[in-house]
């Protein structure tokens, strides 16, 4: 029974407009964003510039820090990012005197014309900037008191800068010498077998897009019978409740995944294009195994949103209640979009194909992350089964239609 159910639920998916919204949905944004990738050829001596990398040292953290702190103080306003967009801060006068109170204690800098002064050597020199102002600490200063300060000035912002606490280490950016570039190539080739990095780099631009388009084929679905006026056929059937809800779960699971595994390819060619020229082995599973094992769960849970939602109220709250919970999950990520900083995001950010230091000692946290979501999607699931059990049986039908027609058929 369940596989025949499984085979037409799959049948249906595919006739589906939304279904095909989803995969063209899908495959835009791949190509917007992955489409052109190109392969991080191993670095030549001499290069202009190899890139940028985060540093964790203390020193670093607090002049790129204090560069930014300084500039925007010059300026009277601050960026923040409160909820993902931006958002310039004025502070009012007493506020603002305090943060000069705090640029005094922390650079030593009391006179506008330093700024002006730093501010006109950094950026007129002609040659590419890569990097913002670097003020450098006063003696002395330490970097417990250095955090105590910034996070004062990033409350009196509203929070959302930079100065937050969890947000200082992405401050600290500088430019990568040639040994830091090969030892990163080294790496990603040696380690990571060159794929894994790129299936990092995938499941991460997939990710977003994975955490909300399968709540919109799950609520369609549902939504569906209603519109066919199927509950009263459907309680009827001989089908079990658990082997209807899940037949039709699956099918979201495997269509849906189906165009993930074929967009995995083209970069999955690229790296074998790369690796026949360069001489080195890859992992030509490795778009599979992250594909699932990053990938599903996001789909699982979002599925299975929509799924019991649906179920429990024959309405598009679904789409309401993920579109909420995937709108939060983003923009709180932002912090760890150079990956290793996981937590329990429901939206795990990795959006480099480096960092395989962060990925590899953190991957315990990545791990539970994903099966915390596997496990939520599964016990949803499982209330929908309930829940849809109820309604066959008359016990919990919202609208009333199939208590009513039993209660007809009764008396006749």
């Amino acid at each position: 029974m369940f596989c025949s159910l499984f085979a037409k639920e799959c049948r249906q998916t595919v006739r589906s407009l939304i279904y095909w919204l989803t995969v063209i949905v899908l495959t835009l944004f791949f190509f917007s964003q992955l489409g052109e990738l190109e392969i991080t050829g191993k670095p030549a001596k001499g290069q202009e510039e190899y890139g940028m990398k985060y540093s964790d040292d203390k020193q670093v953290i607090m002049k790129n820090t204090l560069g930014s702190l300084a500039e925007e103080y010059y300026g009277g306003t601050y960026s923040t990012y409160p909820i993902g967009f931006h958002k310039s801060v004025k502070p009012s006068k007493e506020e603002n005197k305090r943060i000069g109170d705090i640029v005094k204690e922390t650079t030593g800098i009391t006179d506008m014309t330093v700024i002006e002064d730093l501010m006109a050597e950094h950026y007129n020199t002609g040659d590419v900037i890569m990097t913002g102002l670097s003020v450098p600490p006063v003696k002395g200063l330490s970097y417990e008191r250095f955090q105590k300060l910034m996070q004062e000035v990033d409350d009196m912002l509203g929070g959302g800068s930079s100065y937050g606490a969890e947000m200082l280490e992405s401050n600290a950016m500088e430019p990568m010498t040639y040994e830091d570039a090969m030892e990163e190539y080294n790496t990603l080739v040696e380690k990571d077998h060159l794929t894994g990095g790129y299936a990092r780099l995938f499941c991460d631009y997939m990710g977003i897009m994975l955490s909300i388009l399968p709540v919109f084929l799950a609520v369609t679905r549902g939504l569906r019978d209603r519109r066919a006026q199927m509950q009263e056929l459907i309680a009827v059937r001989k089908a079990s409740s658990a082997v209807i809800i899940a037949s039709r779960y699956a099918a979201m699971l495997v269509m849906l995944m189906v165009p993930v595994l074929i967009l995995s390819c083209f970069p999955l060619a690229e790296c074998m294009s790369y690796a026949a020229e360069a001489g080195i082995s890859i992992d030509h599973f490795a778009f599979v195994k992250y594909s699932f094992g990053w990938l599903l769960p996001s789909v699982m849970t979002a599925a299975a949103v929509g799924l019991v939602l649906t179920v429990l109220t024959d309405t598009a709250l679904g789409v309401l209640v993920q579109g909420v919970w995937w709108f939060l999950s983003i923009f709180s990520s932002m912090s760890g979009m150079d990956g290793g900083k996981y937590g329990w995001s429901f939206v795990p950010r990795h959006n480099t194909a480096g960092n395989y230091a962060g990925f590899h000692d953190n991957f315990a946290q990545l791990a539970a992350n994903r099966a915390l979501y596997a496990a939520v999607s599964v016990v949803l699931v499982l209330a929908a089964i309930w829940i849809y059990a109820k309604k066959r049986r008359g016990k919990m039908d919202i609208h009333g239609k199939i208590s009513a027609n039993r209660k007809n058929k009764s008396k006749a």
